[in-house]
């Protein structure tokens, strides 16, 4: 009787494409276990197979041109349903193979704030983002401009942004690639089904145990670019019959000077969710995940630098000490962030889902500081030829010569940590405090190495409602609340050799020699002896809290889709230090006044169906949003004075696009613009013309982006596609901004009038760039691509200094006009192949050469430095300090094997 109902037993599913959801036909389907069965998919994707014996079994879905599944699943008397079971065609693979190797390129660190490409990890359907997100991206391409505060970031539906910046975090869970390979993405204006969106695009990772592949995978990784080795393992069980799944993965990521000095890279990364299905209408799921992560950071160079040392990866970070090579700055994080959410299917029309979010944790960024003593930095101004023969009355070219000779034979290159060392060896000193007592006796430090940190609490709340009024219409909404504390400090990382430091503001000692209390870092703890570990300088938190709510109405009809939403918001935020500086006791501690702003934002777009394959859309925004922090403050760092004039900025954004679907080529060309206006920057700097250190504030930027994308997918032959990918912009300033710059020891004001940036290019992406390539997909589960690359038009950051009236009366011309970069052509190859062991294993491997060519002058960014030399003679500008670069890498590599089973 049991055999007669195990020949009832039957499994079916469909079968679709993972980007498009459109169904699969003739995928071959296998099971192998107590018994072997085969099947086929029909034209919607769907398969039966009949009379199977109940028990255990390897499946395995597989067609050429996609990657293989395979998985085991116990069947029971009542049959398998596997539901749809989605496909990734080789072009995706590849896309997420070489998006991971992206992310190696952007973990690579610096001092120029880069964008991370928020659409980075993305499997999108869009060809022209997948080019940008990993094809573009060694040059730092940003999407239309954008920096990475103008696309939001979302883990499970909580958003993930920094609240002081706005930037996103992908480096939260940097290492754990295949744990965050699920999700969904949206491009420019268009949004989600989970928030409002932004004006640069949404991401969702979607991390919910019960979503991925059942299985176990193993992968190892070598490469030549941030760091040598990485490991990841990952486990899951897809949903079990009992309704809990479980989804586990880690990673190690190590490395020593991969492909610039210094850049030592030494991280793990854990990641756990867990998923109860309690009934059909109720799910719980928890997130768990952490990568704490080590490493050594390189900076931008002059050229004159890159020159004498031949070669532009040179970093000037680096010494040696004790003959072993030390990296002065060096980030170290760990951050955790936990997640709970609650699904409720409250009926098949309309969900509801909860969701809370808590990162905590530790972000630190070390450097040198000193006291009293030269500046120890190798590219220090005055330690380079060019200050003898270019900065010195009259030019001593005998000296330049011999600093020539040892930047290039000898060690001058390099910071001297053993000098360093023996500097505070022999610096014995005792510190007094105002009535005579000793308060320390010993070696003072005047080298050290401090931490500078930003530790951050962050709480996040939401509910997302989604809901079919009938056939024709949607509606999404959600309410959002997120709060944040980052404690902003520095400590002693490492005293080298010194017994203590005297926590005192050395540039208010020059100034107020004679005034024992405005030189103390906190009059609350005068005289104060810090030691390793010991917080100095400064402390303060910023604490934001942001409330907002949101709605989204999506009409689909036959012919035309169009959607209306609109988001409100309120944000407050104050300043509460913890130190009472000696120069400002009445501003600096304790809680600020709070900053306030309401805020809304309306977006609304449109698709017309010319056809079943064309399709015309367009898309338009206004979006208020309140401040950044960091740009709210003249000097948060010693006191809480807050920009006059404060106001929210504003974005106005429009684009169309026409896109084109067929089964040979997919394409979209897209046309759009973007004002942005009312924004604020604040810098803080070492003026040589005013001998002081102090603070620089900007009101009313205005910028426009426009500009045209193209992207292109032909498949020439069904194992033969052509990508191009094409993007031409033109981001430039559109106003004048007033500044303000004042004494950062007193809060006078220096000097005040406009920054001429009108016409001026915005910086830090090329503003054209194009790919075109090729790629050859086996029907034996391989494939072999090239690409051909173009970049131009980078414009060098400006310094704001030099586009004043003064500057532009005292300076050469050539110094104000702003540096384009040059253009430039790479070639990419790749390669990839995927075995199936035993009828249950796979081994897939993965390779790419980045720039085959190995052109090494390619400028991805730089900066004016914002120090000017005087003629002390006139009391006038002489000449602005040699402008700091970033080379993209030449030829490097990246190999990445894994196993599945």
């Amino acid at each position: 009787m049991s055999s007669i109902h195990a020949q009832l037993i039957s499994i079916k599913g469909q079968v679709v494409e993972q980007d498009s959801k459109s169904p699969i036909p003739l995928v071959a389907i296998s099971i192998s276990g107590t018994e072997k069965k085969t099947a086929e998919t029909d034209q919607n994707g769907r398969f039966l197979i009949k009379n199977v014996q109940a028990g255990e079994y390897n499946i395995i879905i597989a067609k050429s041109g996609y990657v293989p599944l395979t998985f085991k699943k116990v069947i029971g008397k009542n049959g398998l349903d596997l539901g749809k079971l989605e496909m990734t065609t080789a072009s995706t693979a590849i896309h997420n193979s070489l998006a991971d190797m992206a992310v190696a390129d952007l973990e690579l660190d610096n001092d120029m704030e880069v964008q991370e490409i928020s659409g980075l990890l993305s499997s999108s359907k869009d060809i022209y983002a997948n080019v940008a997100s990993y094809t573009f991206s060694p040059m730092r391409f940003k999407i239309r401009g954008y920096d990475s505060e103008y696309s939001d970031t979302y883990l499970n539906g909580v958003q993930m942004n920094d609240m002081i910046s706005g930037y996103g975090v992908w480096s939260l869970w940097g290492g754990l690639n295949d744990a965050t390979r699920n999700q969904e993405s949206s491009v420019g204006i268009e949004t989600g089904n989970y928030s409002f969106g932004n004006i640069g695009g949404v991401v969702n990772i979607d991390t919910r145990a019960s979503n991925y592949r059942p299985g176990i995978k193993v992968t190892y990784s070598n490469s030549n670019r941030t760091y040598n080795n990485r490991m990841m393992a990952t486990y899951s069980t897809g949903l079990m019959n009992n309704g809990w799944a479980v989804t586990a993965s880690i990673s190690r990521r190590w490395g020593d000077n991969a492909y610039v000095d210094g850049v030592f890279y030494d991280a793990w990364a854990g990641f756990l969710a867990v998923e109860k299905k309690f009934n059909p209408k109720h799910t719980l799921a928890l997130t768990a995940l952490a990568s704490p992560t080590e490493r050594g950071v390189a900076a931008g160079a002059t050229q004159e630098a890159y020159d004498l040392t031949g070669t532009n990866y040179y970093n000037p970070n680096i010494g040696y000490q004790n003959g072993k090579l030390r990296n002065a700055r060096v980030r170290d994080n760990f951050e955790p962030v936990f997640i709970l959410n609650h699904y409720w299917n409250i009926n098949n029309k309309t969900k509801l889902t909860t969701s809370a979010g808590f990162r905590f944790g530790r972000n630190g960024y070390s450097a040198l500081n000193w006291y009293d003593a030269p500046d120890p930095r190798p590219d220090y101004y005055r330690n380079l030829p060019s200050y003898y023969s270019q900065m010195s009355t009259p030019p001593n070219y005998l000296a330049a010569e011999q600093v020539t000779a040892l930047w290039k034979n000898g060690n001058a290159r390099y910071i001297d940590f053993d000098r360093l060392y023996d500097v505070n060896y022999n610096n014995q000193d005792v510190i007094k405090d105002g009535n005579g007592n000793v308060v320390a006796d010993g070696l003072r430090s005047k080298y050290i190495i401090e931490d500078r940190r930003t530790d951050q609490k962050q709480l996040n709340l939401n509910m997302l409602l989604n809901t079919e009024i009938n056939k024709n219409i949607a509606i999404n909404g959600g309410v959002q609340f997120r709060w944040n504390k980052t404690a902003n400090f520095k400590t002693i990382k490492d005293l080298m050799g010194g017994d203590y430091w005297y926590d005192i503001d050395q540039f208010a000692e020059r100034d107020f020699k004679n005034d024992i209390n405005k030189i103390q870092s906190d009059l609350n703890n005068p005289y104060r002896i810090v030691r390793k570990g010991d917080k100095y300088g400064y402390d303060y938190d910023a604490n934001i809290m942001n409330a907002g709510v949101w709605g989204m109405a999506n009409f689909s009809y036959y012919k035309l889709d169009f959607y209306a939403g609109i988001d409100a918001s309120y944000t407050s935020f104050y300043r509460d230090g913890k130190y009472r500086k000696g120069l400002f006791p009445d501003d600096s501690f304790g809680k600020s006044a709070k900053q306030n702003f309401m805020n809304y934002g309306l977006k609304a777009g449109a698709t017309y169906k010319i056809t079943g394959r064309h399709y015309l859309t367009a898309n338009v925004a206004y979006i208020q949003r309140a401040p950044y922090f960091r740009d709210a403050y003249i000097s948060p760092r010693t006191r809480d004075e807050v920009i006059s004039g404060l106001k929210e900025s504003k974005v106005f954004s429009v684009d169309g696009s026409y896109v084109l679907r067929t089964p040979v080529i997919k394409a979209r060309i897209t046309g759009y613009y973007t004002y942005m206006k009312d924004q604020t920057k604040t810098l803080s700097f070492y003026d040589d013309y005013y001998r002081s250190f102090g603070n620089y504030i900007m009101n009313g930027i205005a910028e426009s982006h426009a500009g045209v994308e193209l992207g292109l997918e032909y498949k020439i032959l069904p194992v033969l596609t052509a990508q191009a990918a094409f993007g031409y912009g033109n981001y430039e300033y559109q106003s004048n901004p007033v500044y303000l710059q004042t004494v950062d020891n007193t809060g006078d004001i220096l000097s005040e009038g406009k920054v001429y940036w009108k016409g001026g290019k915005v910086s830090g992406t090329p503003q054209t760039a194009a790919s075109i390539g090729l790629t050859y997909n086996a029907p034996k589960f391989w494939w072999v691509g090239i690409n051909g690359n173009y970049f131009g038009r980078s414009y060098i950051d400006m310094n704001p200094i030099l586009r004043t009236d003064k500057a532009r009366t005292e300076l050469d011309g050539q110094y104000t006009k702003q540096e384009e970069f040059g253009d430039g052509f790479t070639m990419d190859l790749f390669a990839g192949a995927s075995f199936r062991i035993a009828y249950k294993y796979f081994l897939g491997i993965n390779v790419s050469v980045s720039n085959v060519l190995n052109n090494k002058d390619l400028k991805s960014g730089g900066f004016e430095q914002l120090r000017i030399s005087q003629n002390k003679d006139t009391n006038t500008y002489a000449r602005p300090f040699d402008s700091k670069y970033f080379y993209m890498y030449g030829a490097n590599y990246f190999v990445n094997v894994n196993f599945r089973f």
